[in-house]
């Protein structure tokens, strides 16, 4: 039977999907003269992806029917029917990783000792990668589909950013081992509040209006997140405000200069000048939240919204964790505030009991994947760490699992998988989603291959003689693949299929 063509379409991912197929297997209104016919149904199911080709066959040959048949439109089409994924959005994203993922395991195989900083420029690379799929997905039409696959990226990049601060980046030779500017350049980059347009929206046309409801909760939010200059900048313009009272534009200017000067630390200094620095400027904003309170205490029958104001955002400033506590809108950003004004020279090793203490404040039961995923990792719990990244993307588990092999943290979490190597699972997982992809094989072959045991070479064998060997270059990557990882038995199969 000839065939003019194939019409593609997908199956919707639904818990039933429902596919309409144009034309219809079935000619409308001429069932019974089809059934003469003697048509049926064929199928055949691709070896390696989950994709069926259906098309409409004879019982008979076509020789033992009248010359005269009719020819039904239905008869001349074969339809490919398979579930979209998310492979084909990622192929560039997949290529480039798998790339970074292949040089990463020589250079590991061919050094004797990798420095820290080796694989930090590695998990810059991973970084870019992520940060250039999400700027595509961003710059493309905003569908359904691509705005999860945006929340998907900016995810896997949170994650992965902060694996990467807390043993890689406050790890390197020389560097202060402080994590607060790390951790708070994190959650501002991963998780930036408040926004530019929220900023915006409040100035207008660059003036302030003390009535807009936007406008503390904005203030406030600036304070939180470490921006001093902006909230500085903020505090300066509402000072020429004609209805803010006297003492509040006196102390509006005042909180401005104090925050302005708030102490960063640099390489060159001691931790104990540090210190000394950090003292006073804390000193002089207990001094201004005193002289704010003694204005406001006892309460005025004509309270000072704007001084109430101000005392609650200097509050935040001197690390009253009450004050803190109150304003995050987010467990992160209560930690975050902590650290940079309570405990400014915490180091990595602080993280695990102030976020349990931080988290124990808001409902765990409201915790996204993306939360669990990072509370796991900052309490160190690198088993629940892997589970719930796993739950966020396979792609993400599976790399984030070989380098914490490469950095000698896995070895912490293998027990709690039992008889499975972690490494090995979340690795030939991400291979055998790789091979349903027609245009993805080779990588999902490396990826068994570089896992490097001997059970993930046992899935490579059994997937490589699968490949459809449609074509002679075809034949010659899958002997390539066998013969560079010495998959003897699948090479033979292999010859033995292409000799018949």
């Amino acid at each position: 039977m000839s065939r003019k063509g194939t019409e593609k379409f997908v199956i919707c991912r639904d818990t039933e999907a429902v596919t309409h197929l144009e034309p219809g297997l079935f000619p409308a209104g001429r069932h019974s003269e089809w059934s003469e016919q003697n048509r049926t149904l064929t199928f055949a199911i691709h070896p390696l992806n989950n994709k069926i080709a259906l098309a409409v066959a004879g019982k008979q040959p076509s020789p033992h029917l009248a010359k005269r048949a009719p020819v039904f439109e239905q008869d001349q089409v074969v339809h490919i029917c398979g579930q979209p994924t998310a492979d084909d959005s990622r192929l560039a994203f997949i290529n480039d990783t798998h790339a970074v993922f292949s040089a990463l395991q020589k250079i590991m195989e061919g050094e004797e000792h990798v420095g820290v900083d080796s694989l930090l420029r590695m998990s810059a690379v991973y970084r870019e990668a992520m940060m250039r799929q999400l700027r595509e997905l961003q710059a493309g039409e905003q569908t359904e589909f691509v705005v999860a696959e945006t929340d998907t990226f900016q995810y896997m990049h949170a994650v992965w950013h902060l694996l990467e601060i807390i043993y890689l980046t406050t790890n390197l030779p020389g560097l202060s081992t402080s994590i607060v500017p790390h951790f708070m350049e994190w959650v501002n980059f991963n998780f930036p509040a408040p926004t530019a347009a929220d900023g915006r929206r409040i100035v207008g046309d660059g003036s302030l209006v003390l009535a807009n409801e936007e406008l503390w909760p904005y203030i406030r939010k600036l304070a939180m997140r470490g921006h001093v200059s902006v909230l500085a900048n903020m505090l300066e313009r509402l000072v020429s405000a004609p209805e803010l009272s006297a003492a509040a534009a006196r102390w509006a200017r005042d909180i401005a200069r104090i925050a302005r000067s708030m102490p960063l630390g640099s390489q060159e200094e001691t931790a104990g000048s540090f210190n000394a620095r950090w003292r006073r400027w804390n000193e002089e904003l207990q001094n201004a939240a005193t002289a704010i309170g003694s204005l406001l205490d006892p309460p005025a029958s004509d309270v000072d919204v704007e001084l109430e104001a101000l005392y609650a955002v200097v509050d935040i400033l001197r690390g009253n964790v009450d004050a803190i506590a109150a304003e995050g809108q987010s467990w992160l950003d209560v930690l975050g505030a902590i650290l940079l004004y309570s405990e400014p020279t915490s180091q990595a090793d602080r993280l695990p009991s102030l976020a349990i203490l931080v988290a124990e404040q808001f409902p765990r039961t409201e915790f996204s994947v993306v939360d669990r995923s990072l509370f796991a990792l900052l309490t160190h719990d690198l088993a629940e760490f892997l589970v719930f990244s796993n739950q966020i993307d396979p792609w993400l588990s599976a790399h984030i699992s070989d380098v914490m092999d490469h950095i000698s943290i896995l070895d912490q979490c293998r027990a709690a998988f039992a008889a499975v190597d972690p490494r090995e699972h979340y690795l030939v997982a991400l291979g055998e989603l790789y091979m349903a992809h027609e245009g993805l094989w080779r990588v999902g072959l490396d990826y068994f291959g570089l896992c490097g045991t001997p059970a993930a070479r046992c899935v490579m064998a059994e997937y490589a003689v699968r490949v459809p060997l449609d074509s002679s270059v075809t034949v010659q990557q899958v002997l390539g693949l066998s013969q560079k990882y010495g998959l003897l038995r699948a090479e033979d199969r292999i010859h033995r299929q292409v000799a018949r």
